[in-house]
């Protein structure tokens, strides 16, 4: 799972997933999205799917947007592109999430200190400075 967060808006961060996707390469489809508004609050979850050559395969990427007007969160989860009985996947999943977040940091949409939100919970499953850092705990 790729989780970002950023002080970047609702809308600024829906463009920089579809610009970000849209650099994934030709084979990407949008399997489907879905929005709702909140209020001050919004939610956006769309699906991709990728074929992938070397397991003959497609994985899914699963794409959530939370956010409001001056900040948000994008989180990913691949899934699939497993083959055959043992669901063997050569880590293509894996690797549809980095490529993902790779286009979404080099289109602008990037961490930072200044990120949060009021709508950011005590529970977040961002981590912590100490994790971001690789620093043990």
């Amino acid at each position: 799972m790729i989780p970002l967060e950023a002080p970047i808006g609702m809308e600024d961060a829906k463009a920089l997933v579809r610009t970000a996707v849209g650099e994934l390469g030709t084979s990407i489809e949008w399997a489907g999205k879905t929005e709702r508004d909140l209020g001050d609050f919004s939610v956006y979850v769309g699906v991709i799917e990728k074929f992938f050559l070397r397991n003959g395969s497609y994985a899914s990427l699963t794409i959530v947007i939370t956010g409001d007007g001056s900040s948000s969160r994008v989180e990913a989860i691949g899934s699939g592109a497993g083959d055959g009985l043992l669901n063997i996947g050569l880590g293509a999943h894996q690797a549809f999430e980095r490529d993902f977040e790779s286009a979404l940091r080099e289109n602008g949409y990037e961490w930072s200190s200044s990120a949060s939100p009021a709508w950011r919970t005590k529970t977040s499953v961002l981590p912590s400075a100490s994790e971001r850092s690789g620093a043990k705990a």
